[in-house]
């Protein structure tokens, strides 16, 4: 399993709240959610991703453990690391969408995707497999569009959204609570090529910019790497600072990509 990753942020100041990150036969891009004007966290989004980023590829590498379980114990990891700091029951405090794919080697794959972000799987027989979790969707609509048009302040979007986070009847992310994973979509495939793991900074190439297909979006990657995906990406938001021809919360959202090359499988096997 070879792996390329470019991550690059999209603030004038370089913060960047995405991560990505590969292993030991892991992949793994995360994209920390904005957050607000209060988090109950001394440390940020940015310090986030990086403890659980790190700890999603040290189990990861255990191809026993579902990537569930993983996924609950990176939570729980990082919660204890800051506990007594920082105040946990916080809505604002730090969290994450999470995109992991493991090599099974003889080109089968264990993936999961919890909340927005996006798998791209490369099968050799038919159009790639796209996972991805947009239930975030779902709730208050109308402010989305409206702070997509600025019409409504991405400060009260966010507020609103905190109050939905990882409960029974909101959506779900990687924050605190290890319950999160069950929530997950998860699977194992047969027959894989390649795939993309991209934060939706990057995936608005394909899902808002409609600039490209998933097809020739897997083979800008394969043949330019990452960093041209992001390239093309910024180009685009270029075009449209006030975000008037592409209605979305940002001019320059931060961009991660992992691109993943796998071995063919084994004939003799």
């Amino acid at each position: 399993m070879r792996v390329r990753i470019a991550s690059e942020s999209g603030r004038p100041d370089g913060r960047n709240e995405d991560w990505g990150g590969a292993s030991g036969g892991v992949a793994v891009v995360l994209d920390g959610l904005t957050e607000g004007p209060a988090t109950g966290c001394r440390h940020g989004t940015p310090w986030y991703v990086r403890q659980l980023g790190d700890r999603l590829l040290r189990l990861g590498a255990d191809r026993e453990a579902p990537l569930t379980e993983v996924l609950a114990g990176a939570i729980s990891e990082v919660a204890g690391l800051h506990a007594s700091t920082c105040d946990l029951a916080h809505p604002g405090s730090p969290c994450s969408t999470v995109t992991i794919v493991r090599d099974r080697s003889d080109a089968t794959v264990d993936y999961l995707v919890l909340s927005d972000s996006s798998v791209v799987l490369d099968v050799a027989d038919g159009e790639p497999v796209v996972v991805t979790d947009r239930s975030v969707e779902n709730f208050h609509p109308d402010m989305q569009a409206g702070a997509a048009r600025r019409a409504v302040g991405l400060t009260d979007l966010i507020d609103a959204q905190q109050k939905i986070r990882n409960r029974p009847d909101g959506y779900w992310v990687a924050q605190v609570d290890p319950r999160a994973a069950d929530h997950a979509t998860t699977g194992t495939l047969p027959g894989v090529r390649g795939a993309a793991l991209l934060s939706d900074g990057v995936s608005l190439l394909v899902t808002t910019f409609h600039a490209v297909t998933w097809p020739s979006l897997l083979a800008i990657g394969y043949a330019q790497g990452p960093a041209e995906l992001i390239r093309r990406t910024r180009e685009l938001e270029d075009t449209d600072p006030r975000c008037e021809r592409w209605p979305r919360y940002k001019h320059r959202d931060d961009a991660t990509a992992a691109i993943v090359k796998l071995a063919p499988p084994d004939p003799d096997r």
